[in-house]
């Protein structure tokens, strides 16, 4: 693979790397956030989703301003930033104070990708093959341990200790990043910024729309004040978005994007697998329900499914190398949809367990199917970068609205005598991800096969 897609995919993994991190950190203890300072879980469900977007938002830009700042330099600002979010999401008790320190945290984490992701390639490429398995074993560690690192903080301490104990993590990666090669910075590209911002309005305001939905009222909750304005707004500023990109001499959205049948099929797909993947917010909970346990203790399910996922790999890969990224995205949206509409309809503690891991399989399949190589087959090879990173909003864009759409379904406040959720509200929310996981099946079978012939140089 050239230097140039290798980069743009190390970054790429390495985004949905820490991405996965933070869902495992606060998914677990969401009911205890909600409980604790009286919000409905439908927002405080705005904890994840803001985050996810924020962050997919910020790395292009922070990218840039870095390479024009230097990395060293603006990896400290970023590490400073995302110390400083986490203080602040922690100490916050009012709504605006957290989110405000959640949109801080994201800036800086998309400042910290680009010189972690570098490091991580040097030593791959320049350690053994042994170091190369250790550093994959500790990745995957880490994926299994946080959920459960998140449960017991919330349990022995206080949910604000989930973002307060960033600071001691931040400060240990300060200091390892004095090890860090000074030297090899990449180029970056220049891209036109415009679209990039009426993307993020667009998103925003339809995460806002939504949110803003009372299924109380039916249908007529389509022509309710509250949601028909920012709805309004989140389509009208598609009309911007294409003149701006279509004047661009550096497109960072493709035009042809919009045009050709298979970027659109390949867009579509992986919103589908961001929403199918953040479903996994309902498991904690619902398990803790389910199992009669104490609320805010249901990351040991969490680390099942990552557990599984990690596991899944080689086998995703298998898969893979037999029946390209069409047939890992059928199989990975089957195994999906199978799973959620098991844990909405069977009421059985072993099933439950057994459904876990097949749900760990599916989300290993669709995230790491290999859509690039399509994408490598279409596009020249100076538009992979953006491609991929386009790519990765549209997975993001698909989680934060489907988290916001399945929060609809919690539309009920918890409930402070028992500290539960109503089950039907589990159930719808299940329900959802599987209607979405089927889509998503429906959409990857028809996706055409990847020819491998690589990208065009040009």
């Amino acid at each position: 693979m050239p230097f140039g897609k290798k980069l743009s995919l190390d970054s790429y993994v390495i985004a949905i790397f820490l991405s996965a991190l933070d869902f495992g950190m606060i998914a677990p203890s969401l009911t205890v956030i909600a409980t604790d300072l009286a919000f409905p879980v439908r927002w405080v469900i705005w904890v994840i989703a803001l985050h996810l977007a924020v962050f997919v938002l910020a790395l292009p830009l922070m990218e840039m301003w870095g390479a024009r700042m230097g990395q060293s330099r603006w990896f400290v600002i970023s590490l400073s930033l995302f110390s400083l979010g986490s203080l602040v999401a922690g100490a916050g008790s009012q709504w605006p104070a957290l989110l405000c320190g959640r949109v801080i945290q994201a800036l800086g984490a998309g400042g910290i990708v680009p010189l972690l992701s570098a490091e991580l390639r040097r030593l791959t490429r320049l350690k053994s093959r042994l170091w190369r398995v250790a550093i994959h074993l500790g990745l995957g560690g880490l994926l299994i341990l946080v959920p459960l690192f998140s449960s017991w903080v919330a349990w022995q301490y206080s949910w604000r200790w989930l973002f307060w104990v960033n600071l001691p993590a931040a400060l240990a990666i300060y200091i390892l990043s004095f090890r860090f090669s000074s030297g090899g910075g990449s180029r970056v590209p220049p891209q036109q910024t415009a679209g990039l911002f009426y993307f993020a309005g667009i998103l925003l305001s339809s995460m806002v729309s939504v949110s803003r939905l009372n299924p109380s009222h039916g249908w007529g909750m389509l022509a309710d004040p509250d949601f028909l304005p920012f709805a309004i707004l989140s389509v009208g500023l598609i009309v911007p978005l294409l003149m701006a990109e279509r004047q661009s001499e550096h497109p960072f959205f493709q035009p042809r994007m919009f045009t050709d049948l298979r970027l659109i099929g390949i867009h579509g797909v992986v919103a589908l697998a961001g929403c199918t993947w953040v479903a996994v917010v309902l498991v904690p909970g619902w398990m803790v329900e389910m199992f009669g346990q104490p609320r805010g203790t249901g990351g040991v399910f969490l680390s099942v499914v990552a557990g599984a996922a990690w596991l899944t790999l080689p086998l995703a890969r298998w898969i893979t190398a037999r029946w390209g990224y069409q047939g890992a995205l059928a199989i990975g949206f089957f195994a999906i949809a199978c799973a959620y509409f098991t844990l909405a309809l069977v009421e059985d503690r072993f099933t439950f367990i057994v459904v876990l891991a097949l749900l760990g399989g599916g989300l290993s399949l669709t995230l790491m199917a290999p859509v690039h190589e399509l994408l490598f087959e279409i596009l020249p090879l100076r538009q992979i970068k953006s491609g991929l990173m386009v790519i990765a909003m549209f997975r993001t864009a698909g989680g934060a609205l489907g988290l916001l759409l399945i929060g609809l379904s919690l539309f009920e406040p918890v409930d402070p005598a028992h500290g539960v959720l109503w089950k039907a509200g589990f159930q719808m929310g299940l329900l959802t991800a599987a209607g979405a996981a089927v889509l998503g099946f429906v959409i990857s079978l028809l996706l055409p096969l990847s020819d491998g012939s690589g990208s065009k140089e040009d």
